[in-house]
This record gives C-alpha cells, structure tokens and sequence, in this order.
C-alpha cells in the first residue's frame, strides 16, 4: 500500500469519526494487513456518548456497547474489518499504539502519548484487507526521560505504584473509601500528577464514570 493510498483511507476515516468524538492514532502492522488505530483524547467522545441511548439505559457495559454500535457502520463504510480492545479475541492494542504511535510506558503503566500524556483511550481497530507496505517510523521522544520528579510515583495516597508494580487491590480499596473520595470523583490523582497533556485531561464526568467502572 502506497503512502497516498493510506492518507487517503485514514482521511476518509477521520471524516466519519469525527461526528463521534474519535480520532485516528497511525497506522500498525496487523498480521500482514494495515491496521489503523481509532480512539478518543481527553473528552473528545464524551459528549456524544453521554447523550446516547447506551449511556442511559442502565445496561452495563455502556461505553464498549456504544463503541461496537457507533464503529461498525464505520468500518462497513469503508470496508474494513473492526477489532475492539474488549471481549473476545483479545488483541494486542500496547502493541498496536507502540507501533503507530512509537508511545512508550510510564512510570504508573499506562501507555504515554508525547503530546497528549496519559489522556488517550484506544476504542477499536480498523483492519483493512491490503499489505501496509512501507510508511515512515515513528520515533517519538519518551516525556518520561526527561521528567526528573516522577510525580506520578509519589502522589498516590496509598502509594499503589512501586518498583513491584501497581497494587490494584490497595488501590480500589482506597477509592471505595472515604478517604478516597477525591479518587473516586475526580479521577487517579497519580494519572493527574502527571505534567504532560494536562490541556486533555478528561472531564470530571468522564473521570468519574471510569472510576465507577473501577470499583
């Protein structure tokens, strides 16, 4: 596949994703096809998926149903086929975004963008049945060698983050808490700590609804 012909093909995918709040990440290696990566920054979805039908039915798994209904209409339009980073198969989406975005891993585990920090959320995978051919790699400078004070480490109220890993269960046991209740409102004070892209940092709503989906 050309270069033209991937610009061409993410450009007619951006058009139908934008009404949605979503945006293209690059392009990826899928197993002998080109693979596009598809996801949101800071809020950029929220609007449109708190005003949808699956937001407000009190159904779970309000955001991946509403993920699967707004990205398949897309990705029969442009005849592509459509992977979710939920359910069955699992796919391997660190490696989808480290290969489009050349993103790298944070102190605090989540993939960070260089421009957008810790504020991106990958929503799906558009597979299109044609080789990738060859297209420019992306290096991309990792903020987290150049962040001298690692405030991400040290700003957890239950210092769930150490040279171990991230203890998850210490972690929701504090949201669920009284003493966390700036967590569970306002989002992982840890993700916030974090210097880079907080011009994207998601919408309180937003951030709150992801920690209800925590705990």
């Amino acid at each position: 596949m050309t270069v033209d012909t991937t610009q061409s093909l993410e450009q007619k995918a951006q058009v139908l994703l934008a009404p949605s709040g979503l945006h293209t990440f690059g392009w990826f290696n899928a197993d002998g096809k080109a693979g596009l990566l598809v996801g949101n920054i800071g809020s950029s979805l929220w609007s449109q998926f708190y005003s949808s039908s699956e937001f407000n039915d009190d159904e779970p798994d309000g955001l991946n149903r509403w993920t699967v209904n707004t990205l398949s209409p897309v990705a029969e339009q442009i005849c592509a086929e459509i992977r979710f980073p939920f359910g069955d198969p699992v796919w391997p989406f660190q490696r989808y975004a480290v290969e489009a975005m050349g993103m790298q891993q944070s102190p605090i585990g989540l993939l960070i963008h260089p421009e957008y920090g810790l504020w991106t959320a990958f929503r799906a995978a558009l597979i299109f049945n044609i080789e990738l051919g060859q297209v420019s790699k992306i290096n991309s400078v990792h903020p987290c060698d150049t962040c001298t004070d690692k405030p991400c480490l040290t700003s957890c109220p239950v210092s769930a983050f150490t040279d171990q890993g991230y203890d998850y269960l210490a972690c929701k046991s504090h949201v669920r808490s009284d003493e966390g209740a700036d967590c569970f409102t306002g989002g992982c004070i840890a993700r916030h700590a974090c210097p880079v892209g907080c011009k994207y940092i998601y919408e309180p709503e937003h951030q709150a609804f992801h920690m209800r989906a925590f705990v």
